[in-house]
């Protein structure tokens, strides 16, 4: 699987997915998504497509309040779901604005210690940045440039509404270990691993 995300320097986030290798033979998805920020209103799309079936979702955000969502084709009406109430929808922000805040906004000093909710079209859920140990780590890869100490962090997915209640614990275990390296005077992310199955759902619906 191969993700790319770019920021660019006018309050527009964006993302591609597409499947590959090994994974490309099971299941074939591609998928496209941006934020826009526009004063104090943030619109997200996302766009995939899966073997047959394809989507295009989009949500706007004002004050970080959900004011619009809207799929296409609309999505079914699904059973045995927990309800999202309204005061879910409050103080919350869209995936790729939560993916940018906790791993792509650290400083001088790291950050391990955050909680974002997040609103990706039909669950909300907490995304868990917290840190793992004081200890630095080396990893040995031929595809990291950074070969200084990194530092570990663990970003959790945790379940609030929209989800089926059977699923709960099997998401609660999604997990992504990032090592983080400091390069002038800023913490970025250079490597990702995880032991778990990486659910793709805030994505792939």
């Amino acid at each position: 699987m191969e993700i790319q995300f770019s920021n660019s320097p006018h309050q527009e986030l964006a993302t591609k997915i597409k499947s590959k290798g090994l994974l490309n033979f099971f299941v074939s998805f591609k998928g496209n998504g941006s934020t826009k920020a526009h004063a104090k209103q943030t619109s997200y799309q996302f766009q995939y497509q899966k073997k047959k079936k394809a989507r295009s979702t989009t949500i706007v955000f004002k004050d970080k309040k959900v004011i619009k969502n809207i799929s296409q084709p609309a999505r079914k009406k699904q059973t045995n779901i927990i309800p999202i109430q309204s005061h879910h929808l409050q103080n919350i922000v869209d995936p790729l604005t939560a993916i940018n805040q906790l791993l792509f906004n650290q400083k001088s000093k790291l950050n391990c210690n955050q909680r974002t909710k997040v609103f990706d079209g039909s669950d909300v859920f907490y995304l868990i940045l917290s840190k793992q140990s004081n200890k630095d780590h080396i990893v040995n890869s031929s595809k990291i440039t950074f070969k200084k100490p990194l530092r570990k962090c663990r970003l959790q997915y945790q379940t609030i509404a929209g989800h089926k209640a059977k699923d709960e614990k099997k998401f609660n275990k999604s997990y992504v270990d990032i090592f983080y390296g400091k390069q002038d005077a800023v913490y970025l992310p250079y490597f990702l691993r995880t032991k778990s199955k990486i659910s793709l759902k805030m994505f792939l619906k």
